[in-house]
């Protein structure tokens, strides 16, 4: 008889346990399969809202330069640096003048040269036209006498001195012509003369800020090369890069926001200024120039900035964030709280700004909206849920 007993009080313990063990993991099973999945929940609004485009550029001038020299030369001085401000016509470079100012000298001597040979051959054409005049007088008196009065060889003196008289007025006068020309030449270099000394001396085209320096004293330039990088910080923009989906909400005027990334918790503003007419066939995106109505203390030109443009606002939109708005098979909805259990409710947006979006559809304000708190699960329709 205790033999059978236990016997039996030994299956009832095996029983006992495996009951317990279905009983724990049925217990799993319901808690993993049918247990509330913990939600946050966010009341739908009405607020403003605004459709940004963002951008990705680089801080940048509308009006930049080289400054090089007009003339071959060793730079004798360069009197800024890089960062220094400047205004149109300060002198920022000198080169070693003493050869043109020789040259100048030169050219000043022959001016006067070749001015006083001017008036020697103007002395020398009125006494031409003199002699020219009184041999026209006799010859036109010798014609009236002839042949009574005087002799045939009387008449032909008068007649080859005539010829003669104009022989020599007209190299008298050609003399004046080329002497003349000889004035405006040497006009002429000198005028070159003193431009290249004045090329010796190079100044800012405008006000700006010189951002780079590639010569220093004693080295040799020739034209064209560079000697100073100046801008003009009357326009700055950032050139940000916008892709091509975004091409027909952008236009010149529309305000923008700009993050420098030097200074990501801060914003500043501005506007667009232009946009490019063609788009990279690589990246598909197309440049928009912002202009930066203001600057950080600190910047440079080439950094890199992010560009928000506002396309469009509203000022009573019904809005939430983001990541309320769920997808099901392409279409957008939200999850509502329906007495403890997620119902799907279909919708549409509008607008988007920065981490809101506006809803077009079913809900209105004070509704609530869902999200599951861990991204390990995933809301479904008639879900039960727990609002934490």
């Amino acid at each position: 008889m205790n033999k059978n007993w236990k016997l039996i009080r030994g299956r009832l313990n095996k029983g006992a346990k495996l009951l317990l063990l279905i009983a724990i993991l049925a217990a799993v099973i319901y808690w993993f399969k049918f247990a509330p999945v913990p939600v946050e929940q966010h009341q739908v609004e009405r607020g403003k809202i605004m459709d940004e485009v963002m951008g990705t550029g680089t801080l940048d001038v509308k009006i930049k330069m080289i400054i090089s020299s007009k003339i071959s030369g060793r730079i004798k001085d360069v009197l800024v640096d890089q960062g220094d401000k400047v205004s149109a016509d300060q002198l920022v470079v000198t080169l070693d003048d003493d050869q043109l100012k020789l040259q100048v000298k030169v050219a000043l001597a022959n001016l006067e040269t070749v001015e006083s040979g001017v008036n020697k051959v103007q002395r020398d054409l009125k006494f031409a036209e003199v002699v020219l005049s009184n041999a026209v007088k006799t010859y036109n008196r010798y014609r009236k006498l002839m042949p009574k009065t005087i002799s045939q060889e009387t008449f032909d003196k008068a007649t080859e001195e005539l010829g003669t008289s104009r022989a020599r007025y007209s190299r008298a006068e050609a003399a004046v012509i080329e002497a003349k020309n000889k004035v405006v030449e040497a006009t002429k270099v000198l005028e070159l003369r003193k431009a290249q000394l004045d090329d010796s001396q190079i100044r800012a085209p405008f006000d700006g800020i010189i951002i780079n320096r590639e010569r220093d004293r004693g080295n040799i330039v020739i034209p064209g090369s560079a000697i100073l990088s100046l801008i003009s910080t009357k326009v700055l923009w950032v050139r940000a890069w916008v892709d091509e989906t975004e091409f027909a909400k952008i236009k010149a005027g529309q305000p923008a926001g700009i993050i420098f990334r030097s200074e990501p918790e801060h914003t500043y503003p501005g506007k667009v200024a232009r946009i490019a007419i063609e788009v990279d066939r690589e990246t598909r995106e197309f440049i928009v120039d912002v202009n930066v109505n203001e600057l950080p203390v600190n910047w440079a030109i080439g950094q890199r900035a992010e560009v928000y443009i506002e396309t469009d606002k509203k000022d009573n939109a019904l809005i939430v964030p983001e990541k309320y708005i769920k997808w099901r098979n392409n279409v957008s909805g939200v999850f509502v709280d329906n007495g403890g259990v997620a119902s799907w409710r279909h919708i549409k947006t509008g607008l988007h700004g920065g981490n809101l979006i506006e809803i077009i559809g079913e809900l209105q304000e004070g509704d609530s909206v869902l999200n599951p708190i861990s991204l390990k699960n995933k809301l479904t329709d008639q879900m039960r849920i727990s609002v934490q």
